[in-house]
């Protein structure tokens, strides 16, 4: 009897045993620790709003995750943003929970914020892997990156070396073109007679956008909308671009002179708006179009109830291909420029991504950090987060990444995500898409390919040159005047989409100079004076950009 119960009870033991075990190997994936197996898992912020859609079903567990691990010995716990990317970090830095490892956009108030996390010791000082490590020493270099970033953020950062950052095209090649602009449903262009192309100037998009109007278009039993656009009215303000050489409200216009004008004090910006709440009074503008929501925007686009939509080109058929519409979307114009050029397209060459790790990061998940972002910045690393597994994902023809039919057609059947390709790109350093793979994932297959190829045709004649100068937001960010100035040019989309909304012209103005007025009070004539003092005087800034 003695001996039936201490069998009993030792299997009763071995069980509770092996439940504490199980129980602590739970505990340890959720808080980032080492692995029985002897990997490491960091946790990571992936701080870009609806990043998670993308993502594969199992971050931590995918065929690019395993051979990440396999080569690295290093796993990733994701955490992905819905919503404002400042607002979240901003929540991130007033609790104090910041994560093992940061990723983020690498402008605006994100890169700001993520700059004083560093300065207030927030974050773990890098240089001395930087200096042991030539990967990491080269995506901080300030010829890979863009000047703003260089003069704004990386250079102001407090004794270290706190900020790493990446995909800077590594070529001209390797420049990403979004191809943003207007596109619009040939069909209806057909039907109206109108060559796309003939388009060019504002007059000519709104008699085009009254035409559609006029022939009371439907789709699926719901009137066709001239002119749409995603949530919050983006973006619709790329269309400035035919007033003012920068879009937004924000931007600068600096003339050839040198002398600065802050956009929405202009009358060039003032003719913008004007025109927007034009289309809006006469219904040739979405009257959703700021406030429905990125999902009723894309059901819009994809039943093809927009005849005209602004865009990138790889956002716009991939919506308008869940309602098999992606072929009917063809470039509008292009349309002229504020100076009355079509094709000049100059962008300010950036990367997308900071990273940044944890002030109280163990040493050992420090150093399994450095290694694994030293791997995947090398062309060999590059090439299995940007195209996957050489011999499952793709062949290496003749230099040129070739993806294997299989996933070509996972692609189709969008089950390709859970691949895990693409979705560690931020810790592989310098973009290489075209220098060392040959061009995006399965484009000798796809047909999306093939179409933009087409469509840079048309929008790019004159190819793409980078700009040049330092942005004149930096002379703003450190007047003495800024503090005074920022509340309000936070509220200024506001004060245009209430114009854009207005009744009469003469309400919108009123709308305009009450914020205009607002700005003077708090001194942007001063920051005016400033940039044209030192443009006058030789720095040089930069003086037009294309959207992208």
């Amino acid at each position: 009897m003695k001996g039936k119960f201490f069998r009993t009870f030792m299997v009763f033991m071995t069980v509770l045993l092996l439940s504490f075990l199980a129980a602590c190997s739970d505990g340890s994936k959720s808080s980032s620790s080492k692995q029985e197996d002897g990997e490491i898992t960091l946790k990571v912020l992936h701080n870009w709003n609806g990043s998670g859609a993308g993502a594969p079903e199992d971050p931590m567990k995918n065929p690019v995750a395993d051979k990440i691990a396999e080569k690295t010995g290093v796993r990733f716990d994701m955490e992905y943003t819905n919503g404002s990317e400042v607002e979240k970090l901003t929540q991130v830095l007033a609790t104090g929970d910041f994560p093992d490892v940061y990723i983020g956009p690498a402008w605006g108030k994100e890169a700001e914020l993520l700059l004083q996390a560093a300065n207030q010791g927030m974050l773990h000082d890098l240089t001395p892997y930087i200096k042991e490590y030539p990967n990491l020493a080269e995506v901080v270099k300030k010829e890979n990156m863009s000047i703003s970033l260089y003069n704004d953020i990386i250079s102001k950062q407090e004794s270290g070396q706190f900020i790493l950052h990446s995909m800077y095209p590594a070529t001209e090649a390797d420049i990403e073109d979004w191809l943003y602009g207007l596109y619009v449903n040939k069909d209806i262009a057909d039907e109206l007679g109108v060559d796309p192309n003939s388009v060019q100037t504002p007059e000519d998009l709104y008699n085009f956008l009254k035409e559609i109007k006029e022939g009371k278009f439907e789709a699926n039993g719901n009137s066709v909308f001239p002119l749409g656009t995603y949530d919050n009215g983006w973006p619709l303000d790329i269309t400035s671009e035919m007033f003012v050489p920068v879009a937004g409200a924000g931007s600068w216009f600096i003339d050839d002179k040198g002398n600065a004008r802050y956009n929405f004090m202009t009358e060039e910006y003032e003719e913008w708006i004007l025109f927007m709440r034009k289309l809006m009074s006469e219904g040739l503008l979405d009257p959703e179009a700021f406030s429905h929501t990125g999902t009723i925007a894309r059901e819009k686009i994809a039943q093809g109830r927009y005849a005209v939509i602004p865009g990138q080109f790889e956002g716009v058929w991939n919506d308008a291909k869940k309602g098999g519409n992606q072929k009917k979307y063809v470039p509008l114009g292009p349309l002229e420029d504020f100076s009355g050029d079509r094709y000049r397209t100059e962008f300010n060459v950036q990367g997308s991504q900071l990273i940044a790790v944890s002030a109280n990061l163990s040493e050992e998940k420090l150093e399994a950090f450095v290694k694994m972002f030293d791997y995947l910045s090398s062309d060999e690393g590059y090439l299995l987060t940007k195209f996957g597994v050489e011999g499952v994902h793709y062949d290496l023809e003749d230099g040129e990444v070739v993806a294997k039919e299989e996933m070509v057609q996972k692609i189709k059947d969008d089950t390709f995500k859970n691949e895990g390709v693409g979705h560690y790109l931020a810790f592989s350093g310098l973009d290489r898409e075209d220098s060392l793979g040959g061009g995006p994932f399965g484009h000798q297959y796809d047909e999306k390919s093939e179409v933009k190829k087409e469509v840079t045709e048309i929008r790019r004649k004159d190819g793409i040159k980078p700009t040049t100068g330092i942005d004149p937001y930096s002379v703003l960010k450190n007047h003495p005047k800024f503090d005074q100035i920022e509340p309000i040019t936070i509220v200024m989309g506001d004060a245009v989409q209430q114009a854009i909304h207005a009744g009469t012209e003469e309400e919108a103005l009123g709308i305009m100079n009450k914020t205009r007025d607002a700005l003077k009070k708090a001194g942007i004539e001063e920051v005016a004076a400033e940039i044209t003092k030192q443009a006058q005087d030789g720095t040089e800034f930069m003086r037009y950009r294309t959207s992208n």
